[in-house]
């Protein structure tokens, strides 16, 4: 049945010509080197609708029509760059290629990509299967009215626990995030009562999962735009739809590395909290951290393979800079045991970019988790949002590594 609904959606947006399509589309990697390089490339990503910087200032996604303009301000202004993707529309089409039966059931196959109506069940489904150590909690809906449900994760407790959050999907293009988050979250559940490990984990936190936040926009990648990154909520006096959910946060909202532009693809809203899928995480966790603390928040993206620690809208560190940054190294450790992937890791501003109004920072800022993170997920590039699902099972294990090295690091230190 599952495996229908996938073709048929291919069909839809795979090779349909009433789907957007990015035949000719080019990603050309840049070599950014001076802080010049970065103000003509910020003027540029003000044009959304000649280039999409897949991860700012470094991937470059140009149109056809564009392209040559494009390289000729690049040569002006003394930017180097190589043509990394020549076809994003053939990455596209092939994605699906190479499906893995091997970790199919009857009840959900985790290493294929699935729709938001898949994953919605599949919290449903999964509390179903864990009584007493798993429960389904209606925590919103989305602007299109679609229900959003956390799942707790964690053994009964007569008195209040500590809690974690990790959540994925706040990017609607980054797929991987959503199946690794749920790759993790049941693999946790599996291990109960079989690794005293992760028993001791269930027992003295409650984990709340988010799989997937942008749930209108995820969706929307699948029907229409298989590159959609926003929300899917109009904006006043513009024909420019949606917010960047990541640049949407009450913790520093509308500072640099937030467009004030709507039709930029990071665009920060008309206020912050205005958009409900944001404004309903927000509002759920602010409610449960008058009962519990949040020791741990992560936000799973893709891609580039970092582990970011705040602040993300400014160069100065945190008060507990020294911990966050022990806490990443050890989970970049752990991730390169499993599959010898290499992680990168540092704080969001300095490796990155400044962003403000980012989730973690909100984390840290507002909601007063000590260890607050963004972990961008596989790959560096090859295949950038575009990530096959073969590699999804990779992903989530050595993921779940970290996760376990990052929580049993919070049990050693809190």
């Amino acid at each position: 049945m599952l495996g229908n609904l996938v073709v048929l959606v291919l069909l839809m947006c795979g090779t349909s010509t009433e789907c957007t399509r990015y035949d000719g589309y080019v990603v050309l990697r840049l070599d950014v080197s001076t802080d010049q390089d970065v103000h003509v490339l910020k003027q540029i990503q003000e044009v959304p609708e000649v280039v999409d910087f897949w991860d700012f200032p470094r991937d470059l996604m140009v149109s056809p029509s564009y392209l040559e303009d494009i390289k000729a301000t690049l040569k002006e202004n003394k930017i180097k760059y190589v043509t990394w993707i020549d076809n994003v529309q053939d990455l596209i089409d092939t994605q699906f290629n190479h499906r893995n039966t091997e970790y199919s059931t009857d009840e959900f196959n985790y290493a294929v990509y699935h729709t938001w109506e898949e994953i919605y069940q599949w919290v449903l489904d999964t509390a179903a299967a864990y009584p007493g150590l798993a429960e389904a909690i209606l925590i919103m809906h989305s602007y299109q009215g679609k229900e959003q449900y956390v799942l707790k994760v964690g053994s009964d407790s007569a008195t209040p626990k500590e809690a974690i959050w990790y959540q994925g999907g706040i990017h609607a293009r980054e797929w991987i995030s959503p199946a690794t988050v749920m790759w993790m979250t049941n693999q946790l559940l599996m291990d109960y009562s079989v690794d005293p490990e992760v028993k001791s984990m269930l027992d003295q936190y409650d984990i709340y999962v988010l799989p997937l936040l942008n749930v209108d926009g995820y969706n929307h990648t699948w029907e229409e735009d298989r590159m959609w990154r926003k929300t899917q909520k109009p904006n006043n006096g513009s024909n420019c739809i949606g917010t960047d959910a990541n640049r949407n946060w009450d913790y520093m909202w509308g500072g640099e590395g937030a467009s004030a532009f709507p039709c930029a693809s990071t665009y920060r809203g008309d206020s912050a909290h205005s958009e409900p899928e944001v404004k309903g995480v927000a509002t759920f966790l602010e409610l449960k951290a008058l009962e519990q603390t949040f020791q741990l928040f992560i936000d799973f993206h893709s891609y580039s393979q970092y582990w970011l620690t705040t602040w993300g809208y400014t160069l100065d560190l945190t008060d507990d800079h020294v911990t966050q940054t022990a806490l990443a190294s050890i989970g970049c450790d752990a991730i390169y045991s499993v599959h010898g992937t290499v992680y990168t890791y540092g704080t969001f501003a300095d490796h990155l970019y400044i962003g403000s109004g980012l989730s973690q920072d909100w984390g840290y800022g507002t909601l007063g988790s000590p260890y607050s993170f963004t972990v961008e997920l596989r790959d560096t590039g090859e295949y950038g949002f575009l990530l096959p699902e073969d590699q999804i099972i990779p992903t989530s294990e050595e993921t779940y590594a970290g996760l376990k090295a990052a929580i049993t690091y919070v049990m050693a230190n809190t």
